[in-house]
């Protein structure tokens, strides 16, 4: 079942006659911790997130376990180890064992030992790997038994009516290669926070638990505090293109219709050498206009090319014209002085992303990467400032906080939706370094182009994914050699067209 609470279950199960499952019994000992405005969420309650990591090195899988559970008992990292519960009121709270035990662990472990080498395995294998050229590969979907265990929760009832933890480990050790897999409910934080998870849990495998930063906002709210204190009164821009009534009406029809016609969506990995990610920016950047009278073309980043080029493959393999809408994760701890304020203090390990959306006709769609680039950056730039962030927090704010959402859908009613989250500021690739859990080097020679204990790889996933998610990007960042990978969820006609433009790069 895929409910978002018990009392839609309970309901689900007194229709069919059986008896109404309860949560599990409270624990007077336990700390209590609240989920913040930008955690407890419709969207995020309907997410489990799972992430795998492929180390080229045989990493001591008990280790791993125990340095994560130590970091869990520092501070307020100890939230990570706690159990969700829905409070009378629908809002969902963590309750966090004290102290953890066996019985009542920090994080769920299990770990499967495959007596070969990674090559040697028939799926394993078949993970993505660099190549020269641009490819198209295997997506973390059929990955998923290196992911987490059989029987791992999959929605938030299985957290809600199970006493288990949030965080489950899940190690997959060969020969000459470790899969480490992590999984959690998205309510728990977003990528920043996975950066802040990963970079603490390599500080205790050096033994430099004493560096480990706080976790910051544990119990209060930061992003709710930053809208409560603010004294503006901007209005919220992007508010103005929302769809309600008819158009949002018109928009789910649409949206239907195109699930309806187009049932199959695939999901695979998109690697883009270094060269071309440069090549790419170049035929950006010569469609440019000089925006002044040094003849200075106008800035795009890397981000926007990459966008651009996104956004283009999927408009591009349309069967009939129509406007796209970009959707963007805007991260407010990079937008607010108030949270810019903390930096070297601590982390926020928690969610702290809202919407933003680029809105592109079908002619600038489907035309030259420069003027998809610099209009992507137009509505970001816009939508970023620090009175438009307040402006939307603000608004969310005035939503019963389970029913918030920060994902709200924006721009034309026949627009195609194209969903597109850049990892790339969390910088995972260099920011994992396991090396005090290397028992020994799985490759070596001058093919390995990565430090002792760093990852080769990373992809993730929802542990659910719906036929409503489709024209969906995930930027995973840069590896070592400053290659790019993405996770692309798209039907056969925009990888057809991918694939087709790979052939003139």
């Amino acid at each position: 079942m895929k409910s978002a609470t018990i009392d839609k279950m309970d309901a689900l199960r007194r229709l069919l006659g059986a008896s109404p499952a309860r949560s599990p019994t409270r624990v007077d000992t336990d700390d209590v911790y609240p989920l913040h405005m930008l955690d407890d969420t419709r969207t995020l309650r309907g997410i489990v997130v799972t992430w795998t990591l492929r180390f080229n090195d045989v990493l001591d899988a008990d280790k791993l376990h125990a340095s994560l559970s130590t970091l869990l008992e520092i501070g307020d990292w100890r939230k990570l180890g706690g159990r969700l519960r829905l409070r009378e009121n629908g809002e969902l709270e963590l309750h966090v064992p004290r102290p953890f035990t066996a019985e009542r662990p920090a994080v769920s472990y299990t770990h499967q030992m495959l007596d070969m080498n990674i090559q040697d395995h028939p799926l394993a294998r078949t993970l993505p790997k660099a190549t020269d050229g641009p490819t198209v590969q295997a997506g973390p979907l059929g990955f998923r038994c290196f992911a987490a265990c059989d029987g791992a929760p999959e929605t938030l009832d299985d957290f809600l009516l199970r006493d288990i933890p949030q965080l489950s480990l899940h190690v997959t050790s060969f020969h000459d290669a470790t899969l480490v897999g992590l999984a959690w409910p998205h309510t728990l934080m977003d990528v920043m926070g996975q950066q802040a998870l990963v970079h603490a849990w390599s500080l205790v495998l050096a033994g430099k638990g004493h560096e480990v930063p706080p976790v910051l906002g544990a119990r209060d709210d930061a992003i709710s505090a930053a809208a409560d204190a603010s004294d503006e009164n901007e209005e919220f821009r992007l508010g103005q293109n929302r769809l309600t009534g008819w158009a949002m009406l018109r928009f789910g029809l649409r949206f239907a219709w195109d699930m309806l016609w187009n049932p199959v969506v695939e999901t695979r990995a998109i690697f883009l050498p270094k060269r071309v990610v440069a090549q790419l920016r170049q035929q950006a950047e010569e469609g440019l206009i000089a925006d002044n009278d040094r003849g200075e073309k106008q800035f795009v980043s890397e981000g926007d090319v990459l966008t651009a080029w996104a956004a283009r493959a999927v408009a591009s393999s349309l069967p009939q014209p129509r406007p796209v809408t970009i959707l963007h994760a805007l991260n407010a701890r990079f937008r607010l002085p108030s949270l810019r304020a903390h930096e070297g203090a601590g982390v926020f390990v928690q969610n702290m992303a809202i919407a933003a959306c680029a809105f592109l006709s079908h002619e600038v769609a489907t035309g030259p990467l420069g003027p998809i680039a610099l209009e992507n950056r137009r509505h970001l730039v816009e939508q970023s400032t620090e009175g438009q962030v307040l402006a939307c927090l603000r608004e969310l704010r005035r939503q019963p906080k389970a029913e918030s959402d920060p994902s709200m859908v924006c721009g034309a009613s026949d627009a195609v939706l194209v969903p597109f989250t850049n990892w790339t500021r969390a910088d995972i690739f260099k920011t994992i370094n396991f090396g005090g859990a290397v028992v020994h080097q799985g490759e070596t020679g001058p093919q390995r182009k990565n430090p002792r204990g760093t990852i080769v790889f990373h992809h993730a996933q929802a542990m659910c994914q719906g036929p409503q998610v489709r024209n969906v990007f995930v930027l995973l960042g840069k590896d070592g050699e400053e290659n790019v990978w993405l996770t692309g969820i798209l039907l056969p006609r925009t990888w057809a067209k991918i694939e087709e433009e790979f052939g003139s790069l």
